[in-house]
């Protein structure tokens, strides 16, 4: 498991509180515009659940399961939210649910920072590969991925056709 608590230069990422529900929702709210691109809707329980079940895959533990909230280190803002599992598909796959940065942070490498942070970890661990699924439709995240080397398709899931009621994702892979 990745640790409770890591730094990177700014940031400081920990496991989420009941304290910081809210909070983590609101931020999960103001990144809800990625449903335009995978189809899906607004889930105003996604942090609770988070929280207290998890967002497992088929046949998933909860224990295997992060959720953990992105601080700036200077003024203690939550400025964003990382979701994680540990061990899917195979136990040496590290996936990455979830990464949102608060929109007033954009474009200020926080993003690139977490990740980079997240994979010199894992680096150190058993994991053997990092996965990511990304909505076709939303470019800037591939951009993103692909840039921090999750380059690697591993499969295409969704619609088989293409149009404006059609969605799909792409799973991408770093190898580690």
């Amino acid at each position: 498991m990745i640790p409770s608590v890591w730094e990177t230069k700014r940031l400081t990422i920990k496991d989420l509180t009941e304290e910081e529900i809210p909070t983590a929702q609101k931020l999960y709210d103001q990144g809800s515009f990625i449903h335009q691109w995978d189809g899906g809707s607004l889930d105003k329980e996604y942090v609770y659940r988070c929280f207290t079940v998890g967002d497992l895959p088929p046949n998933g533990l909860n224990e295997q399961f992060k959720i953990q909230v992105i601080r700036m280190q200077e003024t203690g803002l939550i400025v964003g939210l990382l979701t994680t599992y540990h061990g899917y598909p195979t136990p040496e796959t590290f996936y990455i649910n979830y990464l949102y940065i608060d929109k007033e942070y954009h474009k200020q490498g926080l993003g690139q920072e977490v990740v980079n942070e997240l994979l010199d970890i894992l680096k150190q661990t058993k994991y053997n590969e990092v996965r990511a699924n990304v909505a076709i439709k939303n470019w800037a995240a591939l951009r993103f991925w692909t840039k921090l080397g999750l380059n690697t398709i591993q499969g295409i899931f969704g619609d088989k056709e293409h149009g404006v009621d059609h969605y799909a994702d792409i799973e991408v892979i770093k190898y580690l």
